[in-house]
This record gives C-alpha cells, structure tokens and sequence, in this order.
C-alpha cells in the first residue's frame, strides 16, 4: 500500500459504524473531515488550557480545570478557554494516524483552537495504534466575541497512511514537473531560487498598497454561522506599507499575504509550518493546512493562488518586502482525490493576497 494523505473517497468509507461513527458526510473535504460541534451542547468554560496524560480521557480530566457548563446559546469570551465536545465517536484502524488543524476561518478570526483526544498527550494528534475515544476542541476567541452553534465547525482532521512528507529531492521533481511555487507574476520559480529551511520551502511577505489588515481588538461579537455578513472595517483596519517596509507592532492580530503564488497538485497536500524563531520572533498562521488542488484550478490550468497568513509579532518588528514569513512542507497524498480544491466551490478559491475570513462581505 502506498504511504500519504488518505482523499476524500477513502474517508467516505470510514464513516461508519465502529469507524467514525456521527459524522455526516457533509463534513468532508478534499483530503480532511471538519470536526462540528455535538449536538449534545456539551460546553464547558475553563480556567486554563490543557492535556491528558497518557491513557487519560478528556472528560475525567474536566474538573482539574475548574470547568462551569456553558450554554452555546451565549457567546464565546475574549480571553476565556472552552471546552467543546466533537461530535462523533472514533476508532481508528490500526494503521491509521491522524492530526488536526484549526480551519482557515477560524484562524483568520484570530481564535486560538486546539483538538485534544482522549489518551493523547499532545495537541491535534489522534495517535495509535488504533485510536479510539472522544474529541474535545480548546477555543479561546483573542480578538472580539464569538458566537458558535452544535454543527459548527472550526477544525478539521487529516488522517494519515505512513510517512507522507517529501523529501527535497521529490520536491526538486515536482517543480520541475510542473512548478510549486510562482512569482507574482505567475513564472515558475526554479529549483535554484527555492529557500529551503529543514523539511520546508520558506515563503516571503508582499509589503506594498492594500497588503493586508490589522485588528487590535472589538467588542462587537461575529456569530460563525452568518456567511458574507459583516462588514471587515467594522473589525479590522487596512493595512498599508510606505517604500516597501512597514513596522508591525507586538501582539497585534494582522491578516497578510504571501508574495508567491502557491500550488498544491492534486497528488499533493501541503502544510504550513510554525516559523523557526531564527527567521523571526512572530507567529506566521494560525491554521496551515493546504488541501489538494489548491492554486491548480480545475484542469491545472491555474498558476498559483497567493495564501493569506495570520500573523502575531512577539517584538514590534520592521519587515520587508520579501522578507521570510513562513515555511511550506509538501505532503503526498495516498490517491489524488475525486474532487480537489479549486473545483470544490470553496470560500476562498478566488481570493487575491490577504482575504478576511468568509464571514465578511467581499
């Protein structure tokens, strides 16, 4: 059997009984499951963030937490962690892994996410062999108030089929095949121009007019389930640069861009990469993953789409056009999946450079 990324016709097995049962298939994606919310309403708010221990579940670890019921009626605080229940009960095959990323609009609405499984003494990970138990989700909202709803989702899970990143040479193969990366313009970058840092590709910030958007905090709430509703600079505040440099101010939220242009074939996941603090003292994204097809379009006729990051400075930091902002690893994939990004109809197949979340008006 071939490692990689298991598609979307190989998860719409696995939702069954005795499998991932309570999980409809409404809720898959190219090469991902979205986790919603149960319809249990099981809420909680909590003192701290936090982990099982090895063979400990979720649940029994709740009152270590100082955890009070919440009604999901009520809005999510600024600052305050929940606990939520997933829905769904999970058992995986015995040679099945999974990890779990927050969704691109969940990152993109700054709020801190992070999947904790029963027995798994790490964040977003569903480590075997066989995994089986419940799924919790950790929400702390860092800019303004959110509302969330039973069915909702804000992460997502990648269940994996042994190793699947590529290694540097298979890259080298791929760009040449075809191109990973693109300059603005839509040219190829050559092997010989791709910054390598460990297992990833290091992409680089566009500083120019209109580069992005900057939120330093609201008291107005977004409810998750109101699509194209609100209006961004009743949020946010664009973001503009002066002679290609700007200066980006200590834990301020900022919605930026890359300066390439990113493909994702279909034989290919990607994922983005915390950043190594030797290329900057600042958080790149919140969310990272990158499903097949993105930037190929529908056909492979597409050059590249641009990915928006969410970005959080330790220090206020002067950046540059072209400065390295965050790190790309390629992932394959176990089959190419019947249907991929850019032909799935998703919120941000069009977007051009730094885009607000889907719940904003275009």
């Amino acid at each position: 059997m071939p490692n990689g990324v298991l598609p979307i016709q190989t998860l719409r097995k696995l939702l069954q009984p005795k499998i991932i049962d309570g999980i409809d298939e409404k809720y898959l994606n190219p090469a991902s499951i979205d986790l919603p919310f149960s319809d249990d309403d099981e809420a909680y708010k909590v003192e701290s963030i936090f982990l099982p221990l090895k063979g400990e579940t979720v649940r029994s670890a709740l009152e270590l937490i100082g955890a009070e019921k919440h009604d999901l009626s009520q809005r999510l605080e600024v600052g305050v962690p929940y606990v939520i229940k997933i829905a769904g009960t999970w058992n995986l095959p015995d040679d099945v892994y999974a990890y779990a990323n927050p969704k691109s609009s969940t990152g993109r609405n700054n709020a801190f996410c992070r999947v904790v499984a029963d027995g798994v003494p790490m964040y977003d990970a569903l480590i075997g062999p066989g995994w089986k138990g419940e799924l919790w989700l950790l929400v702390r909202p860092d800019s303004f108030p959110v509302l969330v709803q039973p069915g909702l989702s804000l992460a997502q899970v990648r269940l994996f089929y042994g190793k699947s990143f590529l290694d540097k040479l298979e890259v080298e193969i791929a760009v040449k095949k075809h191109g990973l990366l693109f300059n603005p313009s839509g040219y190829v970058i050559p092997n010989e121009d791709v910054h390598w840092h460990a297992d990833s590709l290091v992409l680089s910030l566009y500083v120019g007019e209109n580069m992005g958007w900057e939120c330093r905090g609201s008291r107005k709430t977004i409810d998750f389930s109101k699509i194209r509703h609100y209006d961004g600079e009743e949020f946010f505040e664009p973001v503009r640069s002066r002679n290609g440099s700007i200066i980006l101010r200590k834990n301020t939220f900022y919605i930026l861009a890359t300066e390439e242009r990113i493909m994702v074939p279909p034989y290919l996941s990607a994922e983005l990469r915390a950043i190594d603090p030797r290329l900057g003292e600042f958080r790149s994204h919140a969310a990272g993953y990158i499903d097949p097809g993105w930037g190929w379009g529908k056909e492979g006729e597409k050059h590249g789409s641009h990915i928006t990051l969410e970005v959080i400075p330790f220090e206020d930091t002067l950046i540059r056009s072209g400065q390295a902002i965050a790190r790309i690893r390629y992932e394959r994939m176990y089959q190419e999946p019947d249907v991929v990004y850019d032909a799935a109809n998703s919120n941000y197949t069009e977007q051009r450079g730094a885009t607000l979340s889907k719940h904003f008006k275009a």
